[in-house]
């Protein structure tokens, strides 16, 4: 029989449970989709990438908040002097981290890009004992270690070519890890006490606003036009991987500890690499099956030793 514990709002850790681990694997398997959906709308209908970005983040907050107001209208009500880590949330780990992530990878490419964002696992490590107090144990030191060599070596950083790197790519690149690790380092925070849906919604809808003057200083709302089939494949990347992904996302961290989750979640680049050899047959180069190898003895060392169900 499970061993059950009761989730409280003061809790200073989640439990370790073999739940959540399994849904921020789940969350992380649909996020890898995102990659391939995105380079088709910016390769194959020419979407410009603040549109891309913009609209994505409004119709997740469009269908979740529809989704709430039928079903749980309940989960809208906060409190006040909890909206200030919601406000900062979605402008930053959303609005924020997806401006920084598109400037990027025009700056650095996607090789170096991907490996400047997943900074994020060892910021949240070192900010969860300050925050949460965390344990930084030898097994996560490890882990660490292993992730981000095996993002390097899965990235491609060995081939010179992949790095273009300049002051300012650098610059905006470790801006995406900061980014993406406050929303995990907040969310952990504001998911123990309210619903993970009802705090995916907030920070997606500042997020939203946020990039709202942006876009409206850019124009050109609808890079798509007529293209239905863009509209289509955009529709599915909101509402599927990127709705889902980030709520199954957003449960983990009311689960398990944001520096595992961060760290679990690198498994997205090994993931994305299978669906592009499955999809369209890209083959993988020794080093980069090395560098997946590492990052699943990673994900392994960090499994639960003990099965704990949070309810």
């Amino acid at each position: 029989m499970a061993t059950t514990t009761t989730r409280t709002p003061d809790k200073t850790t989640p439990a370790t449970s073999l739940r959540g681990y399994v849904i921020v694997l789940i969350s992380t398997l649909l996020l890898s989709f995102t990659g391939i959906l995105i380079k088709t709308l910016l390769v194959d209908f020419n979407m410009v990438p603040l549109n891309l970005a913009f609209w994505r983040v409004l119709i997740v907050t469009a269908a979740l908040g529809l989704a709430l107001l039928l079903v749980r209208r309940s989960y809208f009500k906060i409190r006040l002097q909890h909206l200030i880590y919601f406000i900062v949330m979605g402008v930053v780990g959303v609005g924020l981290h997806q401006l920084a992530w598109v400037n990027s990878v025009n700056l650095n490419g996607a090789a170096v890009a991907t490996v400047l964002v997943y900074i994020n696992p060892t910021i949240v490590a070192l900010a969860s004992v300050r925050v949460f107090g965390e344990k930084l144990d030898r097994t996560k030191i490890i882990a660490l270690v292993l992730t981000l060599t095996g993002i390097i070596l899965v990235a491609e950083m060995y081939i010179p070519s992949n790095l273009q790197l300049n002051g300012l790519g650098i610059l905006v690149g470790l801006l995406t890890g900061i980014t993406w690790a406050s929303y995990a380092i907040i969310g952990q925070f504001v998911a123990r006490k309210y619903s993970p849906w009802a705090t995916l919604f907030y920070a997606f809808l500042f997020g939203a606003l946020c990039l709202l003057p942006m876009q409206l200083y850019a124009g050109n709302f609808s890079s798509l036009g007529t293209q239905w089939m863009g509209w289509a494949i955009l529709l599915f990347l909101s509402l599927g991987p990127t709705l889902v992904g980030f709520g199954l996302y957003t449960v983990g961290l009311s689960q398990i500890p944001a520096s595992v989750v961060t760290l679990l979640a690198t498994l997205e680049p090994v993931f994305s690499i299978i669906l592009a050899y499955v999809l369209f047959g890209e083959v993988l180069d020794f080093p980069q099956i090395i560098g997946a190898g590492l990052i699943l003895l990673a994900v392994l060392l960090l499994r639960p030793r003990t099965t704990v169900e949070v309810v």
